[in-house]
Parts: C-alpha cells; sequence; structure tokens
C-alpha cells in the first residue's frame, strides 16, 4: 500500500509543478531580462536603478519558484510519510529508498508529467513557444549583441556586402507575399523565414541550434489561401530597424519616416549577408519599407523595388476584413498582437498604425469603415508615387492574378537574375463591393490607381 501512496504523491506532486510552470518561465524571462539589462548603456545612474529593480524581480521570482517546489515536494512524501506513521512503521522513510519505492516515485512522477491534460490554450503559441519568444524580442540588448557578434564572425570569414538587393512592398494586401513565394522558388533569391524566429537578428547562431524541416504547409492566419510552413518567408526584417532606430518612428498613433545613414545603411548590407546564402541575393517582403525608401536610395542606386497596388475599393474593402478578423483573433489571444507589434506588423488589428507621410497626422476615422481605408490607400500611394522612381517596379495585384507566369519572368528579367519559374495558374477572384463610400474620396482614389497604372509594369 505505501508504493501505490509514494505513487499517488509523485504523480500529484509533478501535476501541482506542471499546472505552475509559468512560474518557471517567470523565473527564466526575469534572469534574461537581467542580462539585458546589464548590457544596457545610457546614463549609469538610471542603469544602476533599473538593474535594482530587475534584480528584486529575478529574487522574487526565485524565491516563489522555491516555494512552489518545496510545496510539490511537500505533497510528494506526505500520503506515504504520513501513512507509515498511522501503521506505526518504524521507519516512515524507509520506503522511498527501496527498490519498489524508487520505481513508484518515478512511475508516478513521470504520468504526472503528461497526465491529466492541462487545459487547451487559446493561443496559437504554446507556453514555452511564447516564453522563446519573449527571451529574443522583449530583450533588444542581448538580441543586439547577439547580432553584433554575428556580423563580425561573418566579416572574419570574408563575408563582403552585396548593394543589390530586391524588395517587395506596398500596402498590406497588395498581394507582396504572394510575389515574394514565387521569386523565391526560382532559386535566386535568400531571405528571411519562419525558421529564423525568434532569433531573427542572428539567423546562423539561431541556425546551429534550430533546424526546421520543411512541414506540411497550412493556411495562414490571414485566411486568404496563402500556404505556409516552418520554411516559408516571411517579413521578419523588420526587428533590425526597430534595433537600430531603438524603435523611433513608432509613435502612439501612428509609423513615420525615417532617416538613413550611411552607417545604417552598411549595417543593413552586412544584415544581408547573414541571411543570404553563396550565390544568392537578398530578397526581402516588407511592407514598412517606403518609411525608409529615400534614405536607402541615397546611398545606393543598384537595389530593386517591386512596389504593388490594387484597384482602390477592392484594396479598401481587403484591409477592412482583415481589420476585423484581427481584432476578433487578437482579442482571443492577446499574443498575437504581441507577435505582431514586436515585428512593428501595424497593418490591421487591436495594434494598428497608419502611416503617417508629409505631416499627416495618423489614424483619423472609423477603422471599421471603407472610408477610413480608402484614405489610407490615397495616403500610401500619394506618397509612393512622389519618390525616387529609380529601379522600381510599379506591379498591379490584378495584373499578378491575372498573368503571373508574364509578371514573374518581367521581374526576373528586370533585375537580371537568372532562375527556375515556377508554373503558375492565373488566380481572379472578383471582390463584390455594394456598401456606399464616399463619391469625392472615391473619385480621388481612382484618378491617383490611373496615375499609378501609367507607370505599371508592361508585359512584351
Amino acid at each position: 500500500m505505501v508504493y501505490v501512496l509514494i505513487g499517488i504523491s509523485a504523480h500529484l506532486a509533478f501535476w501541482l509543478l506542471r499546472r505552475r510552470m509559468a512560474v518557471l518561465y517567470r523565473l527564466a524571462a526575469d534572469g534574461v531580462r537581467l542580462v539585458d539589462g546589464m548590457l544596457q548603456g545610457g546614463d549609469e545612474d538610471e542603469q544602476l536603478e533599473a538593474l535594482e529593480r530587475r534584480i528584486s524581480q529575478v529574487l522574487g521570482s526565485f524565491l516563489l519558484f522555491l516555494a512552489w517546489v518545496m510545496m510539490a515536494a511537500g505533497v510528494a512524501v506526505l500520503l506515504p510519510w504520513g501513512w507509515s506513521l498511522w501503521r506505526g512503521v518504524e521507519d516512515p522513510w524507509g520506503a522511498f529508498a527501496t527498490w519498489p519505492g524508487i520505481l513508484a516515485l518515478s512511475v508516478g512522477g513521470t504520468l504526472g508529467v503528461f497526465y491529466p491534460k492541462n487545459r487547451q490554450s487559446p493561443s496559437a503559441y504554446s507556453s514555452l513557444n511564447q516564453l522563446l519568444h519573449r527571451l529574443a524580442l522583449d530583450n533588444p540588448n542581448l538580441h543586439r549583441r547577439l547580432h553584433e557578434r554575428e556580423v563580425k564572425q561573418w566579416r572574419k570569414s570574408g563575408g563582403v556586402p552585396e548593394k543589390q538587393f530586391v524588395i517587395v512592398t506596398g500596402l498590406a494586401r497588395a498581394g507582396t507575399t504572394s510575389l515574394m513565394q514565387r521569386l523565391l522558388e526560382t532559386g535566386a533569391f535568400s531571405s528571411l523565414h519562419y525558421g529564423n524566429m525568434p532569433f531573427v537578428l542572428a539567423p546562423r547562431t539561431w541556425g546551429r541550434v534550430h533546424k526546421p524541416k520543411a512541414t506540411a504547409l497550412k493556411e495562414r492566419s490571414h485566411g486568404d489561401g496563402i500556404m505556409v510552413g516552418a520554411t516559408s518567408a516571411e517579413a521578419l526584417e523588420e526587428p533590425f530597424f526597430k534595433m537600430l532606430t531603438d524603435g523611433g518612428y513608432i509613435s502612439e498613433e501612428a509609423l513615420v519616416p525615417h532617416e538613413v545613414d550611411a552607417g545604417m545603411h552598411a549595417a543593413y548590407l552586412d544584415y544581408q549577408g547573414l541571411v543570404c546564402a553563396p550565390g544568392k541575393t537578398y530578397l526581402a517582403k516588407n511592407n514598412n519599407a517606403l518609411l525608409r525608401y529615400p534614405g536607402l536610395r541615397q546611398h545606393n542606386a543598384d537595389f530593386f523595388v517591386v512596389m504593388m497596388f490594387r484597384a482602390p475599393l477592392a484594396h479598401a474593402a481587403s484591409l477592412r476584413a482583415m481589420q476585423r478578423r484581427y481584432v476578433a483573433m487578437q482579442e482571443g489571444d492577446p499574443f498575437v498582437r504581441t507577435y505582431m507589434d514586436w515585428l512593428a506588423h501595424h497593418e490591421f488589428g487591436l495594434g494598428h498604425k497608419p502611416f503617417a507621410f508629409e505631416g499627416e497626422r495618423g489614424q483619423e476615422g472609423d477603422a471599421d469603415g471603407l472610408d477610413y481605408w480608402l484614405d489610407r490607400w490615397i495616403a500610401y500611394y500619394r506618397h509612393a508615387l512622389s519618390v525616387d522612381g529609380h529601379r522600381v517596379l510599379w506591379v498591379p495585384h490584378e495584373l499578378w492574378s491575372a498573368r503571373p507566369q508574364a509578371v514573374l519572368e518581367q521581374v526576373m528579367r528586370t533585375v537580371a537574375l537568372d532562375g527556375e519559374l515556377p508554373d503558375m495558374a492565373p488566380h481572379t477572384r472578383v471582390r463584390t463591393i455594394e456598401e456606399e463610400v464616399d463619391s469625392q474620396r472615391l473619385a480621388e482614389a481612382e484618378a491617383l490607381y490611373d496615375r499609378l497604372m501609367e507607370r505599371a509594369l508592361h508585359l512584351d
């Protein structure tokens, strides 16, 4: 009987610890945050105060974790020890030192790790996955140090920056992901992918630890039919610019343009070198690229931009649909917003921040209305037309959907790269929009669309 009680007690103890894994995660997060604080520069007095706060947090987390471990240890011995005392056993601890006792402790503890299962988390990311992302993306000084170390190693190994690269950009929902994926399939490019997360600034260091294999594809969270897997490319370079600017271009209400000096441009080319395989050209999909395009172009005449656009009313309707979808998703799973904020993906959702070009004030109007998204469309593409058009390819979403093979071939010819073109079928889906919008806004947007079409890629 005592061995049965040992097994039951061990099961309860380990199950109790498993139910309180958040305490261990908190200790790990506070410990890494302490290291991150030690790497932070700035005023020494302020840094010391911050370190004192973080040391207090680590100590508090450790004491809480220790208390739970002691409680679990008490549960593990309480039943068999009490039963032995009740039966008058001379040595109530002796059963724990026998082989049957050790076996019962092992079996009970192992079962406690797996059964009963905890309630399913509403998040698509496990608690451990969330912790890993927090350790990397919530600790910018540590992430920066890893990045700088990796750049030094790359340079020592003979890494040479390449000034030619390709950025696919445009207002979200213009087809940028689809075109970027097809470009990668040509074999001419290298790009960041989901497997680089969360240590996206140190892809080579993380790659030695995490070697994701191509997995079965599933539809991405947008619900738009685009399939992704563990090694699918994605817009993941924005943490690099957040690191170099300390996020200064992200205000409470909007994303604003920022300067790119020669040092930032050189650092960007180094970062691309970390990502690129030998003989490949760096490819990025980045819907925030227009915030810094003028500065990049000032220092570099060699790179290409593929600027995608879409008929304004259909584009506005698609953006509004994503806004509704992601607000609902983030209300059910707050980590989705945290994840998107880390990557400066503020296109839609609870963390939505519009672009504020040329003195615009940012978010004004009702984001649940089409007029709001028409305003966003007008502001974005009006600014896009005002910047230096050198090596900018304008690709209409409608043309890409109707003739993807011909568009991809023309893009590859323009950027002067060779590759094997994937087979692609046209994908045309007409979005029906019956809702009334402001006629003056729509007329302005359609006139702007005509100007974009004048610059659009022409097929042979």
